[in-house]
């Protein structure tokens, strides 16, 4: 089960109080964000008006839609609030498996928090970051903003910064994180296909889940049609959906997923880690496509002393196990922008490696 996650502080909780006699009449609705597409990007996040209330609870302004998807990118360990805005009265397009075709002047919007009482996870939470990505006239554009120390505001950052974060571990002791917040341009390493920005977890495989909202089990996807973001969606069973990577369904089916979201942002034809001939798109059928076997296109510290990205059942000699774990900032994958190796995704790949019926890699 997926939820629609954003700060648990009161979200989600809707109090209706009829006006008496002598009572102060309720507010009025908030209004719909409004803004000039050439005047962008504005100062402040607070100006664009995606969210009502206290900003950093999350609470979105009418037109700004949550939404999840199956298999989320690892941010070290950073929770993400999603959320779409699109033009009053048009709709996006589903695709079957890239990114869906947004209209110009539709605005995805990420917002990062960590926890900073890990011993007792989501009570206790910092909000450092929210980046933009506007389909403006001539393009994508991607704006990053990054939070005060107060929680009331937000600003946009162009060169990026290292935040240092003290928090609480798992074990009730004091750490700290360094969490980096990235340079706007280097927002394309992720987001560029052939030099073009896009956007990338919201595809169809991606969308298609059953999430929580509003207390309820939905289908997100016709969720989504009722707010007005997509025309109705075929049958979810007739489209495809990937795998939640922590749920407990097939073993392959979870790594694929994870792959997926993780590394098929640059591992994919046309993507920045192309050229290295991985192919981690869910939908790529070619075990040699996807690493088993093969052999990688350069050699170096990077291999970890192993000939092959993935051996069958041996993730101990596999590149791709050893490139996951690694922290070193010259060897671990993703390059960007994480510091910390998921612990979880070590764990499902090491799993999933070692399911495969044993293979000589090296045999003709």
């Amino acid at each position: 089960m997926h939820g629609m996650w954003r700060r648990p502080l009161g979200w989600g909780l809707t109090v209706v109080l009829a006006a008496g006699c002598g009572e102060e009449p309720s507010e009025p609705p908030a209004p719909r964000p409004e803004f000039e597409l050439a005047e962008l990007p504005l100062p402040t996040l607070g100006e664009y008006g995606f969210f009502v209330g206290e900003m950093v609870d999350g609470e979105p302004a009418p037109g700004v839609v949550p939404y999840t998807v199956a298999a989320p990118l690892w941010a070290d360990a950073a929770h993400k609030g999603r959320y779409l805005f699109l033009p009053e009265g048009q709709t996006a397009q589903l695709t079957d498996q890239d990114a869906w075709d947004f209209p110009v002047g539709t605005v995805v919007i990420k917002t990062f928090f960590v926890d900073l009482d890990r011993s007792h996870p989501e009570t206790s939470l910092k909000t450092v970051e929210t980046r933009l990505l506007v389909h403006q006239e001539d393009r994508w554009h991607s704006y990053i903003y990054r939070w005060n120390e107060e929680q009331t505001e937000a600003t946009r950052l162009k060169a990026g910064a290292n935040v240092s974060i003290p928090y609480t571990d798992a074990q009730g002791q004091p750490a700290e994180q360094l969490y980096i917040i990235p340079d706007e341009n280097t927002c394309g390493d992720c987001h560029e296909r052939d030099d073009v920005l896009g956007v990338l977890g919201v595809t169809t495989p991606q969308m298609n889940i059953q999430v929580e909202h509003d207390g309820e089990t939905v289908d997100q996807l016709t969720w989504l049609a009722e707010m007005g973001v997509i025309p109705e969606p075929p049958a979810s069973a007739t489209l495809p959906a990937y795998a939640d990577p922590a749920g407990d369904g097939d073993l392959e089916a979870r790594a694929r997923a994870y792959l997926h979201g993780n590394c098929a942002h640059c591992h994919r034809p046309g993507g920045g880690g192309g050229s290295s001939g991985l192919k981690f798109l869910a939908s790529e059928t070619d075990p040699a496509e996807y690493g088993v076997c093969k052999v990688p296109a350069a050699a170096g510290p990077g291999t970890g002393g192993n000939a092959f990205d993935i051996v069958p059942g041996h993730p101990e000699n596999s590149i791709v196990v050893f490139r996951m774990s690694s922290t070193d900032p010259e060897l671990k994958m993703p390059e960007l922008p994480s510091l910390l190796a998921d612990d979880f995704g070590v764990e499902l790949i090491t799993e999933w490696i070692a399911s495969m019926p044993e293979r000589d890699c090296a045999a003709p």
